[in-house]
């Protein structure tokens, strides 16, 4: 038994051993603390409004370099895309970050934009050149609305889709697709997304490719246990699944920063004191921040008048954060 857990830790890649490694592709090269001494802006779906991710990346990062400001204000939508695009048959539209994003790069203000849209894009659909001109447009405005601001742009690709848990509400070729009957080859619509964002991907514009990552540790895992998955409802990555996110994230923009094997560091991140206070931060600024800025979901607007009192609050945790950090 205790040699199965050993081989199965090292396929995954996860051992306490593994360090990140400086990527040997010349085309994107490494960023010299690409988010500190820096005000950053995340936008995503609902995959970044869980924020786990932003959570590990925020914590590893602050306990790598304890001295240096670091100023993220991450405020992920749930069900948004950057296409506009919408499933037929929904009752309502979904969000479009296209609507929020010029108030939210005025009131924020950010050095660095990093962005993750893909999984609500393709409408849970086959591909489609419609759609998939939608969301190249969608991010091509977005990095000329970025670049207009003298602002820095990291893309990172969709996330990956795994039909296995939901075998049961998969739709066929001819059937009617959306999210609670998506297209039963998904993925192969987030790797054609993200194969593009790659192709565009510049010194000037770094692409984070979560997409390969994640279907790499996937299959990795599924190779030993057919039915293992991180991402339970087909969507939305676990835990471990965001653990794997940050941990990419961090290899392309931090590979001085190594992380330890998941299956442990979770639990220990759950009783560490700065962890929590960091995603207490997040939560609350993310939260904050996305009411200030607004958006419309269901037809109904969201929208709150002032962001002071959330920004009192986060200064008196960054002061329980420096205390713990020094």
């Amino acid at each position: 038994m205790k040699s199965y857990f050993f081989i199965l830790i090292c396929i995954l890649g996860i051992t306490t051993a593994c360090k990140s490694e400086k990527k040997s592709d010349l085309s994107t090269p490494k960023i010299e603390l690409a988010l500190n001494g820096k005000r950053v802006l995340i936008l995503g779906n609902s995959i970044t409004q869980n924020g786990r991710y932003v959570d590990f990346l925020e914590y590893y990062i602050r306990k790598q370099y304890p001295k240096n400001q670091l100023d993220i204000i991450s405020i992920g939508l749930s069900g948004e895309t950057i296409s506009g695009t919408t499933e037929e048959g929904r009752e309502f539209p979904r969000p479009n970050v296209r609507h929020r994003l010029d108030k939210a790069l005025n009131e924020i203000k950010p050095d660095v934009v990093i962005a993750c849209y893909g999984m609500n894009d393709g409408n849970y659909s086959p591909l489609d050149s419609l759609r998939f001109d939608a969301y190249k447009n969608g991010i091509l405005e977005l990095k000329t609305k970025t670049t207009a601001i003298n602002a820095e742009l990291i893309l990172m690709t969709p996330t990956i889709f795994d039909p296995n848990p939901i075998k049961d509400r998969l739709s066929k070729e001819g059937d009617t697709y959306e999210y609670w009957h998506p297209y039963f080859k998904y993925n192969d619509v987030l790797e054609a997304y993200s194969n593009w964002l790659l192709s565009i991907e510049t010194e000037a514009l770094k692409v984070v490719d979560l997409h390969h990552h994640l279907d790499s540790k996937l299959t990795a895992m599924q190779s030993i246990k057919s039915d293992s998955t991180f991402i339970p409802d087909g969507v939305h990555p676990n835990t471990i699944g965001h653990f794997y996110m940050a941990q990419k994230i961090l290899k392309d923009l931090y590979p001085e920063i190594s992380i330890e094997n998941p299956m442990t560091e979770i639990d220990r991140l759950e009783a560490d004191s700065l962890y929590n206070l960091v995603l207490r931060r997040r939560e609350l600024r993310s939260d904050g921040w996305r009411y200030y800025i607004g958006y419309t979901s269901k037809e109904k607007l969201y929208k709150t008048d002032s962001i002071l009192p959330i920004e009192m609050e986060v200064e008196k945790l960054d002061l329980a954060i420096e205390t713990l950090l020094n």
